[in-house]
């Protein structure tokens, strides 16, 4: 399973990232900012599943999870927020 944790928070992101990598079978990938992600989105190979912090920079709120659900034919795309 291939996970993107994109996040503007450093800490929250090496935790997710940390806690995920001890789980046998996934392959991380991590953004620090909403261009970031839609840049690895674009670029690397398809993600099972994508984690977007609703409040990250450039993420817009619902229109950032609109345009990261119709990328690359769709994708399934899971929000967090520490807000």
């Amino acid at each position: 399973m291939r996970v993107l944790m994109a996040d503007d928070h450093d800490l929250l992101r090496d935790t997710l990232i940390a806690f995920l990598s001890a789980e046998e079978g996934i392959e991380l990938g991590s953004a620090a900012s909403y261009d970031e992600a839609v840049q690895r989105i674009e670029a690397d190979a398809p993600y099972n599943l994508i984690l977007l912090d609703y409040k990250m920079p450039g993420m817009n709120g619902l229109e950032g999870l609109e345009k990261a659900l119709s990328m690359k034919g769709g994708q399934r795309v899971a929000l967090i927020s520490g807000q």
